[in-house]
């Protein structure tokens, strides 16, 4: 069964007649008593939803992490590339392709190097 401070009820109840608000005071005390019931909902789902935004707050530092993951494997990869262009081009150097001195029997000597 549900227990509700009944003296602050009716303190709430007073408060609501004194300052005019509620023309009677059992107009005040019906406010009063929904005003009770409503604050119990609210801390009964209290624990809900500080349970919620704390899982919440995880994903996001979940997906930040994996966010800086992806990132860094994608500045790898990028660097990889980098260097196998350097690699390819200086291998490419060193047999004279793109200077013109290197002999192909299909077009003689040129810069062709196939496709």
């Amino acid at each position: 069964m549900n227990r509700y401070n009944l003296s602050e009820i009716m303190k709430g109840a007073h408060n609501m007649y004194k300052t005019g608000k509620y023309a009677t005071f059992a107009d005040a005390l019906r406010r009063s008593w929904a005003v009770a019931k409503n604050r119990r909902t609210i801390e009964s789902r209290r624990e809900a939803n500080e349970a919620y935004l704390e899982a919440k707050k995880q994903a996001e530092v979940e997906k930040a992490a994996w966010a800086a993951k992806v990132e860094a494997a994608s500045k790898e990869r990028l660097n990889e590339q980098v260097r196998d262009t350097a690699r390819v081009e200086a291998e490419c150097k060193a047999y004279g392709y793109g200077l013109g001195n290197h002999y192909s029997t299909l077009s003689g000597w040129g810069n062709y190097c196939g496709d």
